[in-house]
């Protein structure tokens, strides 16, 4: 495996939990700065970066590898940044918090395969798996 050519998805999705929670971090900041307005587009669209940066990376260098990378190295990051607190001092109980951040991995990766493949069906698989991402995504912080 060409170690050159994993290092970029590796740092992709790095840069992008960085944006992720840099964000939600700096939300309130950004509302009184820029106001209500101009905020929810730039955390709607830091937020819905995890299921788009393996689409467009697919499609782009058509590595699949690299794109599967891309739509699961974000979010297992988000997940830790979330949980790895509560893992080390061993008091996760979570395991429904578990299944959803696996099930959002595991679509993450299929959008990033079917993006990478050059033809035309296995694309509209990779936006079927982003809406269904979005769906699961949204569902899950309702209930």
């Amino acid at each position: 495996m060409n170690i050159k050519k994993s290092i970029i998805p590796i740092i992709i999705s790095a840069v992008i939990v960085v944006i992720t929670t840099g964000i939600n971090h700096l939300e309130h900041a950004l509302r009184t700065t820029i106001g209500d307005l101009l905020t929810f587009p730039v955390v709607f669209f830091s937020m819905f970066l995890l299921p788009i940066a393996p689409i467009m990376y697919g499609l782009i260098t058509r590595d699949k590898i690299g794109s599967i990378t891309i739509g699961v190295v974000p979010v297992v990051g988000l997940f830790l940044y979330i949980y790895l607190s509560s893992i080390i001092s061993r008091d996760f109980t979570r395991i429904d918090a578990l299944a959803f951040f696996g099930i959002l991995a595991i679509l993450g990766g299929l959008e990033g395969y079917f993006a990478s493949i050059k033809e035309i069906q296995y694309n509209i698989l990779a936006i079927c798996c982003f809406l269904f991402w979005v769906v699961f995504f949204i569902r899950g912080f309702i209930d």
